[in-house]
Formats: C-alpha cells, structure tokens, sequence
C-alpha cells in the first residue's frame, strides 16, 4: 500500500511540471503582449502563466463586456502560433505579476 502511495505521489509530482509552457511559446507570447501593450487601447501588461493561461492587465471601466474582450484576444493569440488554454483579462489597478503568475480578480475570461 505504501508503495503504492509513493509512486502515486511521485508521478503527480512529476506531472505537475509538463503544462508548463516551452520558451518557444513563452517568447511568442512576450512579443504577442508587446505588439498588445498600448495605452491607448488600453493594455498595459501581459504574461503567461506557468499554467499555459494569457493574463492581459487593463484600465478597466464599467459596462464593459471583458469576456467579449478575452474572446478576441484568445482567437487572435491562436491564429498568432500560441498554443495556450485561454485567456484572462485583470484590471491593472489591483494585479501583481510574478515570473509565470498573476494575482488578481479575473474580469474577462475565454477557454479554448
């Protein structure tokens, strides 16, 4: 029975790490979120997460439909190469992003 436990826990361990996104795809998705980043249109940062998800950080405002938003932005990171689950929008005023993380609440989202 302890034997069984243990290669169980071994392989979870071992497979938490295989989502994890290349640096192929890490790189396309550092120059996808530079060619998005614009004050104008209101982006002002991006990264993806270790889980393979695109977090895009905005001046969000109400009334906006932010899942309408993620939905665009996931078809077009797709059509760009980027192999990733989905996509969620943050508001930048209350995000923090880390090495492969982003804390914050999610105001749009889109799946593959």
């Amino acid at each position: 029975m302890r034997n069984i436990v243990l290669i169980f826990l071994c392989s979870f361990l071992f497979s938490c790490g295989e989502n994890k996104p290349s640096q192929e795809q890490k790189d396309k998705a550092d120059r996808y979120v530079q060619s998005l980043v614009d004050a104008d249109i209101g982006i002002y940062k991006g990264e993806l997460t270790d889980a393979n998800f695109l977090i895009l950080a905005v001046d969000a405002y109400s009334g906006a439909n932010f899942d309408s938003y993620a939905r665009t932005y996931l078809e077009e990171a797709q059509s760009k190469g980027l192999e990733i689950k989905g996509v969620y929008i943050v508001d930048i005023k209350n995000c923090q992003f880390g090495d492969g993380w982003v804390s914050g609440k999610r105001i749009g989202r889109a799946y593959k």
